[in-house]
């Protein structure tokens, strides 16, 4: 028998295989598998990846599990499961990143990427918010900050405040107003997600400092709406998450990645009982 783990995101997603006594045989990274925002792409990003890291491993001695982007809005874990030439167990990915994050362990995630979503474990108990997808949160994500990055220039050239040296670049490389519109109406959360980059080099800019005060505003709204008395742990996973974590609470190092939390659970025996 062999397990496969994948961690499926909106900017891309991983894969692993273990043997039975959980030495790593292969691994690889592929493209974007959001099954909310596109599921067949996702399926073909996710198949593609599986079949390269199962390699010359026969199907039906593979054991799988997938944490996926966008599962708690789409329903199409079933259908997903059913397109994997593979015995294979979806999940939202939040369940596979908080099981790698803590283990079994009490605390709170903030897992902050292309989307986020925060979830709290307590006594085995998981209670989770946001994952709404980008249309209706994903606060303080990438593609959230993208898109605010966006809003805040349209109300500059409204004349709400200056344009700032950066607004303007965003703007003239864009094409003006109408490449704004056009931009939000045809770019994937992804894309958004990448105009967040070129604020890493204007830090002081009025724009950035706009984004970011707005960005750990919804950050502490939503992990003070998890936390509780006295206060949890904190660990901050994703490609923004350590770059965005906050102080205002004990911070605690992530166990493991979504990765390793799909390989543990795709090893328990209680994952493939039924």
């Amino acid at each position: 028998m062999v397990y496969l783990a994948i961690d499926g995101g909106g900017s891309g997603c991983r894969a692993a295989l273990c043997d039975g006594a959980g030495r790593e045989l292969a691994r690889a990274e592929g493209g974007p598998a959001n099954v909310a925002s596109d599921f067949d792409a996702a399926l073909c990003s996710l198949r593609e990846i599986a079949l390269r890291v199962i390699g010359d491993h026969a199907l039906d001695q593979v054991r799988a599990v997938l944490g996926v982007a966008g599962l708690n809005l789409s329903g199409a874990g079933p259908r997903l499961e059913a397109a994997l030439p593979f015995r294979a167990k979806v999940m939202q990915d939040v369940t596979t990143s908080l099981r790698g994050a803590l283990g079994t362990g009490d605390g709170i995630m903030a897992a902050i990427g292309t989307g986020s979503v925060f979830a709290r474990q307590v006594g085995g108990e998981v209670k989770v918010i946001g994952g709404w997808g980008f249309r209706l949160g994903d606060e303080a994500s990438g593609a959230w900050m993208g898109r605010l990055m966006l809003n805040r220039i349209a109300r500059m050239l409204d004349g709400y405040a200056p344009l700032s040296p950066l607004a303007k670049a965003v703007v003239n490389d864009l094409g003006g107003g109408p490449g704004l519109v056009a931009f939000t109406l045809q770019k994937t959360p992804a894309e958004h997600a990448l105009l967040v980059h070129r604020m890493a080099a204007a830090l002081d800019d009025p724009l950035s400092r706009y984004v970011l005060t707005e960005t750990r505003a919804e950050l502490r709204g939503a992990i003070g709406l998890l936390q509780t008395d006295p206060p949890l742990p904190v660990v901050w996973l994703g490609g923004l998450g350590p770059t965005l974590a906050l102080t205002d609470w004990p911070r605690a190092e992530p166990l493991g990645n979504a990765l390793d939390g799909a390989m543990a659970i795709a090893r328990d025996a209680a994952t493939w009982a039924a």
